[in-house]
């Protein structure tokens, strides 16, 4: 099977350095990157799923280009779907990946909304994305989710900013702040801010209304925070016309809101019981999933390690129930449609 993988990124990697000049950038990098082996690290996530990827219809939600269809592809997927809020991600992933592959499919999804007819998808996949839905849409994805699965079907999600674990509530209001504010090129504890949504508000201002001061410019860009699409562009229109504006200034420990029509949000932290009881609304019987201990390692120390780890959790159980919601920074959540 590896290097039946390995082949196809190679195939794609090549598909892209062939029309490099029509393509983003990124695609182009992160196809080098798949081709190197990236594609491995996705293996024990895949794993987790309970059942066969094998003949099923499998969705990335998130997908960006979607580099992670050929794999799903790969495990015996009969279709894989992309689906990203960004059309500029979908489009460019359709040119390479929709012609390479016949069972592949990249759709845009639109204020959480699914393109596809009910009960014709078996799992659907979220792999560091929920964090970054508009909270806004994100009660439409579910509906949309269990809509569009089969009974039985499977929903997993996957995120790292588990606000119930120390670490989430410690970092996030920091890279929060960063994304929100800049400065340009500031890092957080996991990347590096390239363009802060305070700028590119002021972007969006100078390009719809060129007559209006750097001063006037800065103020809305300030007090805009957390609008996006169509009504970020209205309340501006209004400001200019009226001189009205209800002001929003940026709060610190909220996650802030890319402008953009999607309204991404930025790394929001959430609590795997909040999405487990959203989930059950739906008809999604969900629960966390813990990594499971590892029983392989042939030295005698190292069994007598994973021992200790199973017995320490099995009596945190017994004396704090619900501990494990907190025991990860990040979360796994498994959902299975029973209606």
């Amino acid at each position: 099977m590896d290097d039946r993988i390995v082949q196809e990124y190679r195939r794609v990697l090549e598909f892209c350095q062939r029309h490099q000049d029509h393509l983003p950038h990124y695609l182009l990098e992160q196809s080098v990157e798949f081709e190197k082996g990236l594609w491995r690290d996705y293996l024990p996530l895949l794993k987790a799923i309970p059942i066969p990827l094998a003949g099923r219809t499998v969705i990335d939600f998130g997908c960006k280009y979607g580099h992670l269809l050929p794999l799903l592809i790969g495990l015996g997927a009969q279709m894989a779907i992309g689906i990203d809020a960004e059309e500029e991600y979908t489009e460019a992933g359709r040119f390479v990946f929709e012609t390479l592959y016949p069972n592949v499919r990249l759709l845009r999804s639109e204020a959480g909304y699914i393109p596809l007819q009910p009960d014709s998808v078996d799992i659907v996949i979220l792999n560091e994305v929920v964090s970054h839905i508009n909270p806004g849409f994100l009660e439409t994805v579910w509906l949309e989710v269990s809509r569009i699965l089969r009974v039985n079907g499977i929903l997993f999600l996957s995120d790292g900013n588990n606000i119930a674990h120390p670490y989430a509530q410690q970092a996030l209001p920091d890279l929060y702040e960063k994304w929100e504010k800049g400065p340009e090129g500031a890092r957080t504890d996991r990347d590096q801010v390239i363009r802060p949504f305070v700028i590119r508000r002021a972007e969006i201002v100078r390009k719809r209304h060129p007559e209006l001061t750097d001063a006037q410019v800065d103020d809305l860009a300030r007090n805009t925070s957390g609008l996006f699409g169509d009504f970020l562009e209205r309340t501006i229109d209004r400001y200019v016309q009226t001189g009205e504006l209800i002001r929003r200034p940026y709060r610190r420990g909220i996650s802030p809101t890319n402008p953009s029509p999607s309204g991404a949000v930025m790394e929001r932290g959430l609590h795997p019981v909040y999405l487990e009881l959203a989930l059950a609304e739906y008809g999604l019987e969900a629960h966390q999933t813990l990594p499971e201990i590892s029983w392989e390692r042939a030295d005698p120390m190292g069994r007598m390690k994973d021992f200790c780890r199973w017995a320490r959790r099995h009596l945190r159980n017994l004396m704090t129930p619900g501990w494990q919601r907190a025991s990860n920074p990040g979360f796994q959540i498994l959902a299975i449609k029973r209606r």
